[in-house]
């Protein structure tokens, strides 16, 4: 049975999160930190945004972050500063709310999920970013705690609130847009295995395609109306050619990431000649599906057992991978680019990054970051195991089904911002362990 929590020891987890989170702000972040990589790209999204719309922003991207930066703009003025200060009080109410599922799910463990989230510095480095991944975040925990609220007692309101949720999730990170069949089937193969009523089940049916179909429909009609296409984004071709070629090439053991851009070079040339063309299709989806064909194309060449070396090597990595590696404080730090490192494989390519890196003050951070992940990574699994014979069967069945989504989406493509979606599950899971241990101990 859940332990009942006072609405003050929310506020206690929440207000650790802020200190937390503007402290690292105040000391650590920098305002030309926020104006590299892909935080560029958004803050010009944002300032097209007035002219262009909702469905005036680019095909490339969805078009939920930009709005939400456009209201804060209207609310309290222009500047990034007020974006990222309404963004970490978003990130400490998440840190909450994870607290609140592992008390939902366990009946025990509110403050150990709490104090993890609190201290989550992949959460607290990109609350302090520029970047779709804290609103994001947000929203999918949000699902996450709707999802097993409607598991827990299935109610229409919290099946109502996850579908609204996720949908929302997928209007700022198109990352969840395959989530939303893959979700719709299994919850139909749910209830049919409850044996409900072919009335429940259109009822659930009609439900889920009316209310997302409601928030993104009108991004597929623009692209229906305009590009003769009925994707949600055109970046697939991009992600496939540009990030997942070189990956696989480099993880599969082939050759060095450099090596698989030049592949793909190559071959996009080779078959824009073949095709009597001499530039790419203007239309973006276009565009996207020809880059997308060649890219598969030359996976294809690559085999399935190169293909699954290199997605269960990106996995791992990722997993592994230390979350201080994103602060901007030391990527300031004169260092080699991991990506850019040669080497036929990951532990060629780690090893030789370790020995271009000159800064021994630099390593030791990311040594003591990699630690600590693989302690937090190596805690969540030992909770799967343990928490098995515990939680229900569907629930568990769907957490792990998530964690695995997410993992197989990203792949081979090497970043920490990359596992934030399953850190919150990884926590829950982290939380039952820790708190099996501290039960052992007390007795």
């Amino acid at each position: 049975m859940a332990r009942y929590y006072k609405v003050t020891d929310g506020v206690i987890i929440f207000l650790m999160a802020l200190i937390a989170r503007l402290a690292y702000l105040f000391i650590f972040v920098e305002e030309g930190h926020l104006f590299t990589e892909d935080q560029m790209l958004f803050i010009e999204l944002v300032q097209q945004f007035p002219e262009s719309g909702f469905l005036g922003v680019t095909p490339e991207r969805v078009p939920g972050y930009p709005f939400f930066v456009s209201v804060i703009y209207t609310l309290f003025g222009e500047g990034v500063w007020h974006v990222i200060l309404i963004q970490i009080f978003l990130d400490s109410l998440s840190c909450v709310v994870v607290a609140l599922m592992a008390n939902l799910l366990f009946g025990k463990g509110f403050w150990i999920a709490g104090l993890l989230s609190v201290v989550n510095l992949n959460m607290i480095i990109l609350s302090a970013s520029f970047l779709t991944d804290t609103l994001f975040l947000f929203l999918f925990i949000l699902f996450l705690f709707s999802l097993i609220k409607y598991l827990q007692n299935e109610r229409i309101e919290w099946l109502f609130s996850l579908i609204v949720l996720i949908s929302l999730a997928t209007l700022v990170r198109v990352s969840s847009y395959y989530l939303l069949p893959i979700l719709l089937i299994g919850l139909i193969i749910w209830r049919l295995w409850s044996r409900d009523s072919a009335f429940k089940l259109v009822a659930l049916i009609v439900l889920y395609l009316g209310v997302s179909g409601v928030i993104l429909g009108g991004i597929h009609h623009r692209n229906y109306q305009q590009y003769e296409s009925i994707e949600l984004v055109s970046q697939t071709g991009r992600h496939v050619l540009g990030w997942l070629v070189p990956a696989v090439y480099q993880y599969s053991g082939q050759g060095s990431y450099q090596d698989g851009k030049k592949l793909v070079k190559e071959r996009l040339d080779l078959a824009l000649q073949k095709d009597n063309l001499l530039t790419l299709p203007l239309n973006p989806f276009e565009k996207s599906a020809y880059r997308a064909n060649v890219g598969k194309e030359i996976l294809l060449e690559f085999g399935f057992v190169r293909i699954l070396k290199a997605w269960v090597v990106g996995s791992v990595i990722n997993l592994m991978a230390p979350s201080v590696a994103f602060a901007p404080a030391l990527r300031s730090i004169e260092h080699p680019s991991f990506y850019s490192t040669k080497g036929n494989g990951a532990i060629d390519k780690l090893f030789n990054y370790v020995k271009s890196s000159n800064g021994s003050f630099y390593l030791l951070f990311l040594a003591i970051g990699t630690i600590a992940s693989i302690i937090f990574t190596m805690s969540a699994f030992l909770g799967i195991f343990k928490s098995a014979s515990e939680l229900p069967h569907v629930i568990i069945t769907i957490l792990l089904l998530l964690v695995s989504y997410f993992l197989i989406i990203t792949g081979p493509i090497i970043g920490v911002k990359y596992r934030l979606p399953i850190e919150p599950i990884l926590t829950l899971f982290a939380t039952y362990f820790l708190n099996t241990v501290y039960k052992n101990k007390s007795h």
